[in-house]
């Protein structure tokens, strides 16, 4: 299969667009945890305002990473879908892509601070992942390389949807419920089609633009690119198939009546 030509700079691109849209990022996120979470919460459930300290605050965090779904998991299927984005081209510039992975990078990096500074989620998966994620989309904001991988992990976001709606019901002990069953069969198809199926096709279309590279073709290719985006795409692969297995052992104990609700 043919590649287009290796561009000229493939970065790092630092844009004032992304930039800013960086920092906007961080701001509105920010805010949505501090002061919207709290106030649609109260206003909607009134028990939550009776709740322990902890269960409140993971709430607000899957409040927020609902509304951080909600914006880039439409973006990346509009791209995906309604875009020029070659699946097996190394070297593309896709504005709108890097644009996601600017806000994508704002919404990290708040979620790594919470992380580190607020006890009820100071976990260090939580942390690992957080630093992780942070520095991929940092670098797929500034590098003009692989576009539909990083694009994909936009969409990828679809299945949060039904984590956070678990997360949700079970915070206000609705966990039992016929629509929390509706709830996690459309998690398992969603995260099964959207974190395996897709994933592992796109580890398939990388697997065959690696082979069919001409000599020096990789040349080009900015190191942090190798050091950490490439070896990170895997790793998250492998961790979407653990992931998978636990909501599958859940999704079984659930039918069986003996899943144990938080």
């Amino acid at each position: 299969m043919e590649h287009p030509p290796a561009v000229q700079n493939p970065g790092p691109v630092l844009e004032a667009t992304n930039l800013a849209s960086l920092c906007g990022s961080a701001v509105f996120f920010l805010l949505m945890f501090v002061y919207v979470a709290p106030a649609v919460f109260r206003k909607v459930f009134p028990q939550y305002a009776s709740l322990p300290t902890n269960k409140r605050i993971i709430i607000d965090e899957a409040f927020l990473s609902q509304v951080h779904t909600l914006i880039l998991g439409p973006l990346g299927w509009y791209i995906y879908l309604f875009t020029e984005l070659p699946p097996r081209a190394l070297f593309f510039d896709h504005p709108l892509a890097r644009l996601g992975a600017a806000i994508e990078t704002g919404y990290e990096l708040i979620r790594l601070l919470f992380s580190l500074y607020i006890p009820a989620l100071h976990l260090p998966s939580f942390i690992l992942h957080h630093s992780l994620t942070c520095l991929m989309t940092s670098i797929q904001m500034s590098y003009l390389c692989s576009p539909h991988a990083h694009n994909l992990g936009f969409i990828c976001l679809t299945s949060n949807l039904f984590v956070n709606t678990r997360v949700f019901l079970n915070g206000f002990g609705k966990g039992k419920t016929r629509f929390a069953l509706l709830n996690g069969i459309a998690l398992v198809v969603t995260f099964f089609y959207v974190r395996i199926v897709m994933i592992w096709v796109e580890l398939w279309h990388l697997y065959h633009m690696h082979t069919a590279m001409q000599p020096g073709y990789f040349q080009n290719v900015p190191f942090l690119i190798f050091l950490v985006d490439i070896p990170c795409n895997y790793l998250f692969a492998f961790l979407n198939i653990y992931w998978f297995y636990k909501i599958c052992r859940i999704a079984w104990k659930t039918i069986f009546g003996k899943a144990k609700h938080d």
